[in-house]
């Protein structure tokens, strides 16, 4: 399943790079994200908690900056994901593309690509595609926000796991 996000940041691209590009404190505004730990060049570990109506499930991963061209402010990362009791994994592919917004280069938009992949009872839980596209907006959002906090020096409260029935009925609330 592919699933297209993107927001913005209050800096110029080129800052806005290398603060994407500092991988564990950018992971860790990532909501339910913790343990983001490098362990070699471009490589990382971490767990993301989860909670799908009152099951919580957390995720220990591996990620990979797999390729990336710091002219064009461009990048892609391969993560695997099992989740820790068993229930599944999942493997992602996110491509992401900064791009100058405003004609003063304050303001820059990054885009993301995400090829997603879920196998074992995780993919039975998301099987509804419209579900993980909601869950992945709400997610993106809570992040560039979280993200855009941690740019500005304010203190950040520890990531709660997000949860993906409140998204989707707070989704559909507001369709009706």
């Amino acid at each position: 399943m592919n699933i297209a996000n993107q927001f913005d940041l209050p800096l110029p691209p080129a800052a806005a790079w290398a603060a994407l590009m500092n991988v564990p404190e950018t992971a860790a505004c990532f909501p339910g994200a913790s343990d983001i730990v490098q362990t070699g060049p471009d490589q990382y570990t971490g767990k993301v908690t989860v909670k799908l109506g009152p099951l919580t499930m957390v995720f220990a991963g591996r990620m990979q900056v797999e390729s990336r061209d710091d002219a064009a402010h461009s990048a892609t990362i391969k993560a695997t994901w099992s989740e820790t009791r068993g229930r599944g994994n999942a493997l992602t592919v996110t491509q992401f593309r900064l791009s100058e917004l405003s004609a003063e280069a304050t303001t820059t938009r990054a885009g993301l690509n995400t090829d997603l992949q879920l196998a074992g009872q995780v993919a039975q839980y998301g099987r509804a595609s419209g579900m993980l596209a909601v869950l992945s907006g709400q997610l993106v959002a809570d992040f560039a926000k979280r993200l855009h906090a941690r740019l500005s020096g304010a203190a950040l409260e520890a990531p709660a796991p997000i949860s993906a029935l409140g998204v989707v009925a707070k989704a559909l609330l507001r369709r009706n």
